[in-house]
């Protein structure tokens, strides 16, 4: 009877921890299921010999205050978006040797590829960045730049880590 009792109290406390978060609403996560991270846009900018124009140790890099990140509304009225620079990452064995472009707002902000932001580096032209997402899965999918597919990381630390890492080469 002891055990059957024991048995019980463990089945209910499962049954109770495991209770749905958003009932309301039809469902959602389980309270004892994984959280899921929020996605970010990891954009890697290089020039064609390979070395990194985030890198503030290189005089042809670009400093976070020669960036810009931004939307247009309907009006032309320009949105600023918040960014960081991301360092370069060791993982285990692997190595990112590139600092990053990171926007969590971009990725959030960006409801269809239609939608398009802006990225201008110094004094150049802007580059016209669309994003395909997929909110399910919490990763960027494809991103356009001036209407052509950058080249996304699908290294062990990219998918490892979940990182939707793209590149620019300019």
């Amino acid at each position: 009877m002891k055990k059957f009792i024991i048995a019980l109290s463990v089945v209910f406390v499962i049954i109770i921890g495991c209770k749905k978060i958003d009932e309301g609403n039809g469902g959602g996560l389980c309270a004892c299921s994984p959280v899921v991270q929020p996605f970010y846009l990891n954009l890697v900018i290089k020039n064609t010999a390979g070395a990194d124009l985030l890198n503030t140790n290189l005089a042809t890099s670009f400093k976070q205050s020669d960036i810009q990140l931004y939307a247009k509304d309907a009006s032309g009225v320009i949105k600023q978006i918040s960014f960081n620079i991301a360092i370069p990452i060791v993982y285990g064995n692997e190595k990112l040797d590139y600092y990053r472009l990171v926007s969590q707002e971009l990725a959030i902000l960006a409801k269809s590829i239609d939608h398009t932001f802006y990225l201008k580096l110094g004094n150049q032209t802007p580059y016209e960045i669309n994003l395909q997402t997929n909110s399910s899965l919490q990763k960027i999918e494809k991103l356009l730049i001036d209407k052509k597919e950058a080249p996304k990381e699908t290294g062990k630390i990219s998918t490892d880590l979940g990182l939707s890492l793209f590149y620019l080469t300019i």
